[in-house]
């Protein structure tokens, strides 16, 4: 004693120690905790015995408690479902084993192993070789964890207490949980299946995982409580994976055991005939024949049940309904769905979340995930750590990014891969290979294109139709009505997920080379189409398809298949221009040089179309260089002849200030045998002659160039010729000039021409502010300013501005005539190719004076062409008001 009281009187820190110090406790924590563990290893020994030795009883209980200490332990929960089987207790041993795949996949979210499941299945024989007792419900109430081991009151009482809240009996009939987060976005589709489940027995929620079937369903169940007087109830399917479970898990819900002489099916029917109640049945994908069965066997026998289904595919039974569960809708603001539910989420993980300036960011992230539940959750998540603009940047490595859900959730449901995969994996081979190969299309596709790009190996053309409805069917694909034909697509996170695993195969570049000459021969057919009456197929075609053909092109030129490449290039861009879509335009630029080198037929068109984009750009020397390139390929039979490059050096020549030469360069190309199909050339004419000062010569031939350019039977042309007959006549007979300018306009409404439409609108306006009637005219400018912001090509800007310019004039608006003087002047060097608009930008110096005059048009020279469009909008309002229009009317 002496020696440690001296060892303790040299450590001052013992004199002040005692028993309530940290350091105590802390050394009495972990001792008690490995006690504890030695305990229950020693236990557990003790159970492996009396399991080898048949001491039954005592196992038993030794179990429940391992258990009540430790509820996640699946081997101590294999060791009880094997002594209840030996006490020939085969209903406690199956109910024990849907506790442990309970809890394992709601606090893990994992499955039980193989050996488990093994020894699931063999009960599950043995249950159904038994002859038992007649069918008998226990109690409307489902049994809790406490309930089914009845043999150690103290375990009861322990495990009541362990588990999860949502396996407690509830109060009340049924045994839906509680649901820890708020229901948003959803008020429509619960007011909208609530309504189909009032006429129909048999409801099946449809949709890709992740889009929230399960909470929907949840919710209604709710919501309809009170309809059903033996309460709404819910069997969790996912865990199972044998089709001969599917009844035994309702009647493990409902405490039913089977009746001598039937199946499990038809005992619970019995169970269930007098009964008044709701029954949800979730996740029904993987086992949907057994399900179907059982839904059937209900139906048939129990009058007063109803059955509300959640699956990837519907059920196939008579009297069915389905609801598809859509994805959210994103919106562009904070109140959208889809930004509400990436709000809350973050706020679990960040409590002090707020959209601040990214709201536009969340916004992206939900319309780049679908609008998908699921993925919006996972990436709320990721706000622990990283900034909403980071998670938007990291998106194209969604399956990645988009891991680590709750652990309560299901397994497929911690990431968005397994969510995905979960699907995949129940596919039969050839679907999953139909929808692996549908991943090279872009914003969807037709059944013509799938069959051709689809098929081979062991599936036909034939079958892609089949295949293809059973992935919609299976909530893989979605389908649309698009006139009279059908067009699929996928979510974008099922594309994504299908080209990774198309990779993977080592197949992706022979369907993306598939994918690329189907377009390309799509892009011709097309084509000709567009130089035909009709047009209007060719555009709608286009903008269905746009997103095909520029992946198509971007294959091609990134492989070197200059064939494709071009044939898409000098295809596309004559028809994007006119439907103002420009980033077509870009295309035959990227590939010229290297059709030039390979000799491609299509060069002309190319370079023409290079001529052009070079002009949007600027760079005028290029621009003219590309043209009379083209030009010098006229007569060569190698070469499709490029008649349109003579329109292209007109317009050129006039934006310059060289009337002279683009009137030169327009009789040129209508003088060629090659403008002899559409006249594109020969319409312009009049156009560049009244732009030259030549009005006499331009009016005595517009009639008979439009009655040759009509007899084309392009519509496209057709309005170029009545808007050059407009100018002709637009200073002598302002009247023949006005029918001229509105009859185009309703050709190139009603041919899908919007860039002449755009280019017409302000005509027509300007000249019925002659006339003293512009209103009607003004009120559709709003739009087509809309149109207009969508476009940066130069051709169509100068047109559109110059004549803005004369209408703001003729409105009594001089600042906003001056201020788009300042734009167009960054466009184009001389304002003389428009014959009226030296003389109106003269008038409105001298209004405004040289000092006026001179900032306004400073500020639109400084002005971008979505800010030229906003402010032309603006005072498109100012004037409509000052007109005595109200804003209403605009509208």
């Amino acid at each position: 004693m002496q020696k440690y009281s001296s060892i303790l009187s040299r450590n001052p820190a013992w004199r002040t120690w005692s028993v309530a110090a940290p350091e105590f406790e802390n050394w009495a924590a972990a001792e008690r905790q490995r006690l504890r563990e030695l305990a229950l290893e020693g236990m557990a020994k003790l159970l492996d015995h009396h399991l080898s030795e048949g001491v039954i009883e005592r196992g038993t209980h030794i179990a429940t408690r391992l258990l009540a200490a430790d509820p996640l332990q699946e081997r101590v929960h294999r060791a009880l479902m094997e002594l209840y089987a030996r006490q020939g207790r085969q209903g406690a041993a199956l109910r024990q084993y849907r506790t442990c795949a309970e809890l394992l996949s709601k606090e893990l979210g994992i499955e039980p192993d193989a050996q488990t499941k093994s020894l699931h299945r063999h009960l599950l024989r043995e249950w159904n070789r038994r002859e038992s007792g007649p069918s008998i419900v226990r109690s409307p109430v489902r049994e809790g964890p406490a309930s089914r081991i009845r043999e150690s009151p103290r375990a009861t009482d322990v495990l009541d207490g362990s588990t999860p809240p949502r396996l407690n009996a509830n109060a009340a009939p049924g045994n839906l949980p509680v649901q820890a987060t708020s229901f948003l976005g959803r008020d429509r589709d619960l007011a909208r299946a609530g309504g189909i489940m009032s006429g129909a027995r048999l409801v099946t929620l449809t949709g890709p995982g992740g889009i929230g079937k399960t909470r929907l369903a949840l919710e209604l169940g709710a919501k309809l409580h009170d309809k059903y007087a033996d309460g709404t109830w819910m069997v969790e399917l996912a865990a199972f994976d044998d089709p001969g479970a599917i009844g035994h898990a309702v009647a493990d819900v409902f405490g039913i055991t089977q009746q001598a002489g039937k199946t499990i099916e038809q005992s619970v029917a019995d169970a269930l005939a007098r009964r008044n109640l709701l029954l949800i049945l979730d996740n029904c994908e993987h086992l949907i024949d057994a399900i179907a069965g059982l839904a059937r066997e209900i139906l048939s026998r129990c009058p007063h049940v109803s059955l509300l289904a959640t699956s990837r595919e519907m059920l196939m039974l008579d009297g069915e309904r389905t609801y598809p569960v859509l994805p959210l809708e994103c919106g562009d603001g904070s109140d959208a769905p889809a930004v509400q539910l990436f709000v809350e989420r973050a706020r679990f993980v960040e409590p002090h979340f707020e959209l601040n300036g990214d709201g536009d960011t969340v916004c992206e992230i939900c319309r780049r995930l679908d609008g998908i539940p699921l993925a919006i959750e996972l990436a709320a998540a990721r706000t622990r750590t990283m900034s909403p603009c980071q998670i938007r940047d990291r998106l194209h490595e969604r399956f990645r990014l988009l891991t680590s859900g709750p652990r309560r959730v299901l397994k497929r449901h911690q990431t968005l891969r397994h969510a995905v995969e979960w699907s995949y994996d129940l596919l039969s081979s050839s679907e999953q290979a139909v929808l692996l190969r549908t991943s090279v299309f872009s914003g969807g596709f037709g059944l013509e294109a799938a069959e051709r790009v689809c098929c081979g190996g062991d599936i036909a053309a034939g079958d892609v139709l089949y295949l293809l409805d059973s992935l919609v069917r299976k909530s893989l694909l979605s389908v649309k009505r698009v006139g009279n034909a059908v067009r699929y697509s996928a979510l974008e996170t099922i594309r994504q997920f299908a080209e990774e695993r198309l990779a993977m195969l080592g197949e992706a570049e022979i369907f993306r080379r598939r994918h690329a000459q189907f377009f390309a021969e799509d892009a011709e057919t097309h084509h000709r189409i567009w130089r035909s009456p009709q047009q209007l197929m060719a555009y709608a075609w286009l903008d269905q398809e746009v997103d095909n053909l520029r992946a198509a092109f971007r294959w091609a030129s990134s492989q070197d298949d200059i064939d494709v490449a071009a044939r898409i290039a000098s295809r596309i861009p004559g028809m994007a221009v006119l439907r103002v879509r420009s980033e077509p335009l870009n295309w035959p630029m990227e590939i010229v040089d290297a059709a030039r080198r390979a000799g491609h037929r299509r060069l002309g068109a190319l370079l023409t179309y290079a001529a052009k984009m070079a002009w949007n750009l600027g760079r005028v020397q290029e621009a003219t260089r590309y043209a009379e390139e083209a030009i010098a390929l006229m007569g060569n039979a190698n070469f499709d002849p490029p008649v349109w490059a003579f329109a292209v050096l007109a317009m050129i020549a006039s934006r310059q200030g060289h009337a002279e030469s683009a009137v030169k360069f327009a009789r040129a190309g209508a003088e060629h045998p090659a403008d002899r199909r559409e006249r594109q050339c020969l319409a312009t004419l009049p156009f560049y002659l009244a732009m030259a000062g030549a009005h006499e010569e331009a009016m005595a031939i517009a009639d008979d160039i439009l009655d040759k350019v009509a007899a084309a039977r392009t519509p496209s042309t057709l309005i170029a010729a009545l808007f050059s007959k407009g100018r002709a006549f637009s200073k002598a007979n302002p009247g023949r000039a006005l029918d001229a300018f509105e009859a185009a306009l309703a050709h190139a409404r009603t041919s899908g021409n919007r860039y002449w439409e755009i280019v017409i609108i302000p005509a027509v306006a300007e000249l019925q502010v002659r006339s003293g009637d512009p209103v009607k005219t003004l009120r559709t400018l709003p739009r087509m300013l809309e149109i207009w912001s969508q476009s940066t090509e130069i051709g169509l800007a100068t047109l559109t501005t110059a004549t803005l310019i004369l209408l703001f004039d003729r409105l009594g608006h001089p600042t906003v005539a001056a201020t788009l003087s300042g734009a167009l002047s960054q466009m184009i060097p001389s304002t003389s190719f428009f014959q009226e608009l030296p003389d109106t930008l003269a008038n409105v110096r001298q209004v405004l004076g040289n000092a006026a005059f001179a900032e306004a048009k400073r500020r639109g020279a400084a002005m971008t062409h979505r800010e030229v469009v906003d402010y032309t909008a603006n005072q498109v309002q100012h004037a409509l008001g000052a007109l005595g229009a109200s804003k209403a009317e605009c509208r």
